[in-house]
């Protein structure tokens, strides 16, 4: 019988013992692992197996008064990458790369992000059906650690490419509004975002996209614009400010009736689908937010103000100066010298003299009455973003020549959609109306906005007479169409430059027809013209072609003179 000594017996305790404390060890480190560590590690596995991303929903349609899409979301494919191995999807980029379209910046990010060893890379976003179809024939062919995969997402198309452009605006990479109508009513036709979560294997592959919420759709937007006006009125205005190398121009033409826009545009144009490559400058709706001194314009403001006050009356005779006017230390002139003007002949012939007398005898209190009561200095409160409230200085701020200057459209800054307002009290009648060019919700018509009588029927009736008369024999005659009665006005303004009035100019002209029943109200910006600059030879002849256009789409016909009708 062999004999264990106590040495070897010790040896056998210290084996067992150290064998237990191993035991006991993993037994504490696998319930450590299976039971308190339970939530952290199942996260961590979640977290390297799933990729949770946010689905952004269809964005509402956007149609013009007749039903004609504007801007609408259609699906697509996008392109992710999934980032098993740093050096296999660096040679899978470069593979994708020459087939799609990608910027520097794009192509700088996308390689950050492998060299990070971030899991989920975007190759692109609302890929082009080409590109597309490029990807898709190479997906089959690459390794199992890395993976390109697709998903479904929405994108924004504007089917009649630059066609109301600023008007509309346009959206980001995420389908959120940036600018235009897009962004002023995005919490409409945005909707609900929805959330997918892709599930990826041991080896990298995705074998599952799980949708989570689906995305709710946004709601449709119908506006006011008529795409058919839209058209003829961005060709003409392009063609007025390339012909006058000018830098900018703008029209919106309106509903007389109930202040509904039917055409806005605003010139150079862009491509909604490309804002991101569309520079700041480009963007700028001149329409809502180009700030200019109105000229000669606002002189229907003055001869409103001092008929509805009372003050002045048609043939009351104004001296003119023959064409120099002396006020405290300043000088007034007039392009064409006078001696004597009516006041209706002072707004025909566009006498500056001749409105400073006007303004002077109206006084600063009445004349500052009437600029707020046409909104000046506020907001119109159009339902598109970035516009400018314009500069109407207080009352205290005036000094005592002020009212001068501004009887001529000097020492204030308007918007072309504020003038478009002014000229339309006039054509509605004597009512201030809010610009508006929302016209429904997923076919639910908006109601009516609210009309605020500013002015007297008389005073309405006697502004419309001088009015065609500019249009007939002064100033104005450039926009003269045989047979029908257009009252307008004609402005010219030297632009404000660092301080300085500069010999660049702003040319404009506003009016409407039929005059004694009007239904369209437009205005014309011209800034910065190259050559000719008065409104009456720049913007004047614009508004012809254009209403021209209008009287036949309108189906409005000109009275014939009836010397020159045909008999039967």
């Amino acid at each position: 019988m062999i004999k264990i000594n106590k040495k070897e017996r010790n040896r056998a305790f210290i084996l067992f013992i150290v064998f237990s404390i191993w035991v006991l060890f993993i037994v504490y480190k696998l319930v450590k692992i299976q039971v308190f560590d339970y939530t952290k590690y199942i996260s961590k596995v979640k977290s390297q197996c799933n990729r949770i991303f946010s689905l952004h929903p269809k964005r509402g349609t956007i149609y013009d008064c007749n039903g004609d899409v504007l801007a609408i979301s259609i699906k697509t494919k996008s392109a992710f990458l999934s980032n098993k191995d740093k050096k296999e999807s660096m040679k899978i980029y470069r593979l994708l790369s020459k087939k799609i379209s990608l910027t520097n910046g794009e192509r700088k990010n996308i390689k950050k992000r492998i060299n990070k060893d971030r899991k989920f890379i975007w190759i692109k976003r609302k890929l082009e059906d080409r590109e597309y179809k490029k990807l898709k024939k190479i997906k089959n062919d690459l390794s199992s650690k890395s993976t390109l995969g697709f998903v479904d997402e929405y994108k924004r198309i504007y089917p009649q490419k630059t066609l109301a452009a600023h008007a509309l605006g346009g959206v980001g990479v995420d389908e959120q509004g940036l600018c235009g109508i897009e962004y002023s009513v995005d919490s409409l036709i945005r909707g609900k975002g929805g959330k997918v979560k892709v599930l990826i294997d041991a080896r990298g592959k995705i074998f599952e996209i799980e949708y989570l919420k689906q995305p709710v759709a946004g709601k449709d937007i119908f506006l006011s614009i008529d795409s058919s006006v839209q058209f003829f009125v961005e060709k003409e205005l392009k063609r007025t400010v390339e012909k006058f190398r000018a830098k900018r121009g703008s029209v919106i033409v309106m509903n007389s009736r109930d202040s509904s826009i039917l055409a806005m545009a605003s010139y150079p144009f862009y491509d909604p689908s490309r804002i991101k490559y569309t520079s700041q400058r480009v963007l700028k709706n001149a329409a809502v937010s180009f700030l200019y001194d109105p000229g000669s314009t606002f002189k229907i403001v003055l001869a409103s103000s001092a008929l509805e006050n009372g003050v002045c009356y048609p043939q009351q005779v104004f001296n003119c100066y023959n064409g120099i006017f002396h006020i405290k230390n300043r000088t007034i002139y007039d392009v064409h010298p006078y001696d004597k003007l009516t006041f209706e002949k002072i707004i025909i012939n566009s006498s500056n003299i001749g409105a400073a007398r006007i303004g002077l005898r109206l006084g600063k209190e009445k004349y500052y009455r009437t600029l707020k009561s046409f909104g000046f200095g506020s907001k119109t409160g159009i339902n598109l973003p970035a516009e400018e409230y314009g500069i109407l200085n207080s009352l205290k701020r005036w000094s005592n020549i002020s009212v001068a200057f501004l009887s001529f459209g000097y020492e204030i800054a308007v918007t072309p959609i504020q003038m478009v307002r002014a000229f339309n009290v006039i054509a509605s009648g004597g009512y201030l109306i809010k610009p508006n060019i929302l016209k429904g919700v997923d076919r639910i018509v908006l109601p009516e906005v609210r009309k605020v009588k500013i002015l007297s029927s008389s005073t309405r009736h006697i502004m419309t007479s001088i009015m065609i008369e500019v249009v007939n024999t002064g100033t104005g005659k450039q926009a003269k169409i045989e047979g029908i009665d257009i009252a307008g006005k004609t402005g010219t303004a030297k632009k404000l430059k660092n301080g300085r009035y500069e010999d660049c100019y702003v040319s404009s002209f506003g009016g409407f027809f039929p005059a004694q029943d009007p239904r369209i109200t437009m205005f014309i910006v011209i800034d910065e013209p190259k050559g000719k600059y008065y409104g009456g030879e720049v913007a004047a002849p614009l508004f012809k072609r254009i209403t021209k256009r209008l009287l036949i789409y309108l189906n409005i016909f000109p009275e014939l003179d009836k010397r020159n009708e045909i008999r039967i």
